[in-house]
């Protein structure tokens, strides 16, 4: 009985993984996959380095175990390969006593580990368990999307486990070592943040900062400022000298968010930055050298921006340098499971109990619905069904939002009839009214603000929280 529930606790922990098994001899190649199927460990089986490529070409391959000898070509060949186009894919060598060396050279090139052939079949369990533990620690990480920026590696599959994901994953690898500007595309909450965290943390300039700027959020007066800095008494209220957001990238990354929102004035003044590489702060006229990589993203779409007046388009193709699109989290469904289970690892150490994991009713829930909010409502849904979860596996009914149909059932709610009803009209109105300035000024933050007398980061922040987008 406890054979059978540490098993059970293993297939738990590896699922959403997969070990491809390269190996041409068929008695062994048949005997390692039933062996490793028995222990609960994922694989999938390639006989020759054709099947391989094309297996490694799926993009949800976790790690990869091969023979250095293969029928139509060679082990090392396809970790050259690996190395190229998968980095961050760990790689095992199976070897006979005889080619030794050319394993240890592999593993000096960056492959994990090798085998000599004959071996233990326990042992290899082993070197398959504690290989496979360090990628799942390295999924369950954290940061946003379950990142730890100290242990990632492009190519891992941290993003999501969907063919597009894995794409955006081996271009940031192939973008380690260039400074050149990228632009970050795709709807709200779809995770452009986490992808120019990716960038910065995978570059040589790593060890620089990462300055972030919501130029959304910023006030609309002071975004000059913001953005280069000030001399004291460049203005009323200018007590001091400020140092702008690009100076604080020196050495490092600045990550526009939004940047559809800037102002065309602005829009002026920052493609001369670009170009140059030199800002002038606000009431000073001394020339300040930078050195910065820039990051952009948004959600609007900058064509038709640039058609209507709204976006530079000189601006833009400096900007557009290396374009990044995310998908949505509906077109990417291979995605959801797979993040919903490193949200419930990260979310749940913070609970009482231990949340275990999704019950299958509750996956087949999520599997269900369409996420107009994405990664980001995901992550939300997730973060609430733990909060309110009574049990050690979340079930179908924490997934959903309180106040649905299929929500109510055995569910008792007091509240006050009255005081909801009342938030609920004050909020129905305030969202009727932003919707209406929105669609009148053509979704531009500025005009719309300025017809509801409010400041733009006041009503972003509105947006933000009613889930308000075009």
């Amino acid at each position: 009985m406890r054979e059978r529930d540490n098993k059970s606790e293993q297939e738990e922990d590896f699922s959403g993984l997969c070990v491809l098994l390269v190996e041409d001899n068929e008695i062994m190649r048949l005997s390692l996959e039933d062996r490793l199927r028995l222990e609960g460990l994922p694989v999938r089986c390639a006989s020759d380095a054709a099947s391989a490529y094309a297996q490694i070409e799926k993009g949800d391959v976790d790690l990869v175990v091969t023979d250095i000898r293969l029928p139509d070509g060679s082990g090392t060949d396809l970790f050259a390969y690996i190395s190229r186009h998968h980095p961050g894919t760990p790689v095992i060598l199976m070897t006979a006593y005889s080619d030794i060396s050319d394993a240890v050279a592999l593993v000096k090139a960056g492959a994990v580990d090798y085998l000599t052939k004959p071996f233990e079949l326990c042992d290899f369990i082993d070197k398959m368990g504690r290989h496979l533990s360090r990628i799942r620690d390295v999924r369950l990480s954290t940061g946003s999307l379950g990142i730890d920026d100290a242990h990632f590696r492009p190519g891992a599959g941290v993003l999501g486990k969907s063919a597009p994901m894995r794409t955006i994953e081996r271009l940031v690898a192939r973008l380690s070592e260039s400074d050149s500007s990228v632009l970050i595309t795709g709807e709200s909450g779809v995770g452009k943040e986490v992808v120019a965290d990716l960038i910065h943390h995978n570059s040589l300039r790593a060890q620089g900062p990462l300055v972030k700027v919501n130029c959304a959020a910023l006030p609309l007066g002071l975004i000059e400022s913001e953005l280069f800095g000030h001399e004291k008494g460049a203005f009323t209220g200018a007590m001091q000298r400020r140092i702008g957001r690009f100076e604080q990238a020196h050495g490092g990354t600045i990550f526009l968010d939004e940047i559809a929102e800037i102002p065309r004035e602005i829009q002026v003044k920052l493609l001369r930055v670009l170009q140059e590489l030199v800002i002038e702060r606000v009431g000073g006229q001394e020339s300040i050298s930078l050195d910065v990589r820039v990051i952009a993203a948004t959600q609007v779409d900058l064509d038709t921006a640039m058609k209507k007046g709204d976006f530079r388009s000189d601006l833009y193709w400096r900007l557009n340098v290396i374009h990044v699109h995310i998908p949505p989290l509906r077109e990417r469904r291979d995605d959801i499971l797979h993040l919903a289970r490193i949200f419930v690892n990260q979310l749940a150490a913070n609970t009482r109990w231990r949340v275990k994991g999704l019950s299958k009713e509750a996956e087949l829930q999520l599997l269900s619905m369409s996420y107009p909010g994405n990664v980001r409502e995901l992550k939300n849904i997730i973060e609430r069904a733990i909060a309110l979860c009574g049990g050690r596996w979340l079930a179908k009914n924490d997934l959903l939002i309180p106040g649905s149909m299929e929500a109510a059932d055995d569910q008792e709610v007091t509240v006050n009839t009255l005081t909801l009803t009342l938030k609920e009209s004050i909020k129905n109105a305030e969202c009727a009214a932003i919707w209406k300035a929105l669609e009148e000024s053509g979704w531009i933050i500025n005009k719309a603000a300025k017809s509801l007398a409010i400041s733009r980061k006041s009503l972003w922040e509105k947006m933000k929280r009613y889930g308000i987008e075009k």
